[in-house]
């Protein structure tokens, strides 16, 4: 049965409705479209009837960087009556880009002349954005392999093809132009340095065999003889059924670490030939836990007999061998510079394997990383042992030196007080003796007054002798500590011119005195003791006739007493020294020399009563002698 013409007809307008494209005729001879389907609605937002009514709709809907060649081509297809096929973009109606995949082609009549165009528009927009996308991962692709700093390559898997694919960075680093690689491996290996090639080759015959991952260092040599390291590193790429496609593997150009790790393994090596030739140990100690030792040179061997494997436990070795007398103090030095950070600097003594004794100078500084966190402490111990001894020697021997000056200065003070006391006692002595031998002999006649005049004399040396004897007592009860003042209030200003009064010494001698009242709870006796002793050095030590000047006063909650002459002074360095028993200055009288006791005895008794003596330059020459008393006792 035969199908009627209208059943054709629908059957044909159906098969063109659901065509996923644009089905168009267009007249030959004026190019304006006579037929779209009504795709051109849901495709291109447009509805037929505008490419129909209008003849340029179609071309000003074309892409403008695109309408120009479209145009043409489409012209010339309907011109020469021969088919196109062309991609260009197409403005939706909504403003968006539609890429559209046009083929055409012109039915002629019997002559050849064209009559009609007709023709798909299919739109192709995804598959252009996925070539798109294709391209420029291509392109990022290419410019990550064509810009790393290494050389890309690609290998086949077996047979002959060997490298395939070879990065243009090959050309910048060894010179070598990228296709001279292509094809067996041949090339590629005989561009190895001959120390390495052998190794190299069954390295890479293992990976072809295993398909298991080739990775090795290796020298090349460059065409201009550079030799250049290499870490090369490729693994087998597979397809979507795991069959091996290809070996894919980049060869890093490692030249630079390698002479930097030469470089520093040649600065370890000195550095360790430093650390371990000096004579000191070195020694690298954790910041945490404390006193862990993570290193110490081998000198600490010959140091403490200890290995340095000994020293390196995870238990802490170092404060077991501080000597005990030490420890103390150097833990409290090294907890100190742990909690603030701060260097580590100390002598020290360690106690050796075998027991004996080593000083050391242990110096330590804390290591820190770039951002300032605390890594190690960085340390040497420095033998000090016989820096220590000798030392120890230069004082024993500074003590003998000091021990025998003192003895010397001991015997000079018992020779000087031998003399001295023999002087002092034997003149006295001897006055008496002689005069009390005159006043015996029966074959003088002597009268009252002249037996009187002896006796007197008698009695004068008497006394001196007397005064002696009693210092020497008294400077050695005071030495024992058994002597205590027997205080009671006394006008000082005048006592001491009581005793002016009655002193015996001053005869010849010009005496000026200044005696202000001034109450001070004192020792009558003893303070007596001080204005004569005073008196007696200043009698003899200045030329006969000169003056002596005696001041009284209050000051500073106390009694200031002061005598002066106008002798030589004394110098500097004498005045703390002749208030020492046994002990005058130079300019000692040699035909008085003294026993060395006055001023002495002026000290003690002055601290006895919580004061004090010294000695300054008079003004206008000689020397003035002052003692300060405090008024009232000082606490017990």
């Amino acid at each position: 049965m035969t199908a009627s013409p209208g059943s054709e007809l629908r059957r044909l307008r159906a098969l063109v409705g659901d065509l996923d494209a644009v089905v168009w005729e267009a007249d030959a001879e004026s190019s304006r479209f006579t037929f779209v389907s009504q795709r051109a609605l849901s495709m291109l937002g447009y509805a037929p009837k505008l490419w129909l009514d209008d003849p340029s709709f179609w071309a000003d809907h074309v892409h403008p960087d695109d309408r120009e060649y479209v145009v043409k081509e489409f012209m010339a297809g309907v011109t020469d009556g021969r088919p196109h096929d062309m991609e260009y973009r197409f403005i939706h109606k909504d403003g968006a880009v539609i890429w559209l995949r046009d083929i055409g082609h012109a039915v002629t009549d019997m002559d050849g002349v064209p009559q009609v165009v007709r023709g798909l528009m299919v739109d192709v927009t995804q598959q252009k954005l996925a070539e798109e996308v294709r391209g420029q991962v291509e392109a990022r692709y290419r410019a990550l392999i064509e810009h790393l700093p290494a050389i890309a390559y690609t290998e086949s898997v077996g047979g002959e093809a060997g490298i395939v694919f070879v990065g243009p960075q090959v050309r910048q680093i060894l010179g070598v132009e990228p296709e001279d690689w292509f094809g067996p491996t041949d090339a590629w290996l005989a561009q190895i340095h001959p120390d390495d090639r052998e190794r190299v080759r069954e390295e890479n015959r293992i990976a072809d065999e295993t398909l298991e991952s080739f990775h090795t260092e290796y020298r090349m040599i460059a065409n201009d003889g550079r030799t250049v390291w290499f870490r090369d590193e490729s693994i087998l790429v597979r397809d979507d059924d795991g069959t091996p496609a290809f070996w894919q593997g980049v060869m890093l150009d490692i030249t630079a670490r390698i002479h930097a790790e030469e470089q520093l393994r040649e600065a370890e090596s000195r550095y360790r030939a430093l650390v371990e030739q000096t004579p000191v140990v070195t020694y690298l100690e954790a910041f945490e836990p404390s006193n862990v030792t993570l290193y110490i040179s081998p000198q600490v061997e010959g140091f403490l007999g200890y290995a340095p494997e000994e020293f390196t436990l995870p238990e802490p070795v170092w404060p077991a061998l501080l000597y005990p007398d030490d420890r103390e103090r150097v833990m409290a030095a090294n907890e100190q510079a742990e909690r603030e950070e701060t260097p580590f600097n100390i002598e020290y003594r360690l106690v050796a394997k075998d027991g004996h004794v080593v000083w050391v100078h242990d110096q330590a500084v804390l290591i820190r990383d770039d951002e300032g966190r605390p890594l190690f402490w960085q340390g040497v111990w420095v033998d000090i042992t016989e820096r220590k001894r000798a030392a120890e020697l230069e004082r024993a021997l500074e003590a003998e030196r000091e021990d025998a000056a003192q003895l010397r200065s001991v015997d000079e003070m018992k020779n000087t007080f031998l003399q001295a006391v023999s002087h002092d006692l034997r003149t006295p002595l001897a006055a008496i003796l002689g005069l009390a031998v005159t006043l015996e002999r029966q074959d003088l006649e002597l009268n009252a007054d002249e037996a009187k005049d002896l006796a007197s004399r008698i009695a004068a040396n008497a006394r001196k002798l007397d005064r002696l004897v009693n210092d020497l007592l008294d400077l050695d009860r005071l030495g024992r500590g058994i002597v205590e003042p027997n205080r009671e209030p006394v006008d000082v200003a005048a006592l001491v011119v009581q005793i002016l009064g009655a002193s015996e010494v001053l005869t010849g001698r010009e005496v000026h005195v200044e005696a202000d009242p001034v109450t001070a709870q004192i020792d009558p006796a003893k303070v007596e003791r001080i204005v004569e002793n005073l008196l007696s050095n200043a009698v003899r030590h200045t030329p006969a006739g000169t003056g002596i000047w005696v001041r009284v006063g209050p000051q500073e909650d106390g009694a200031l007493l002061v005598v002066e002459d106008e002798g030589p002074g004394v110098a500097v360095q004498h005045r703390q020294e002749i208030f020492e028993p046994f002990r005058q200055g130079p300019g000692a009288p040699e035909h008085s020399p003294g026993v060395g006791v006055g001023l002495a005895l002026v000290a003690r008794f002055a601290e006895l009563h919580g004061g004090r003596a010294w000695v300054e330059d008079r003004p206008g020459g000689g020397a003035s002698f002052r003692v300060w008393l405090p008024l009232t006792p000082p606490p017990a």
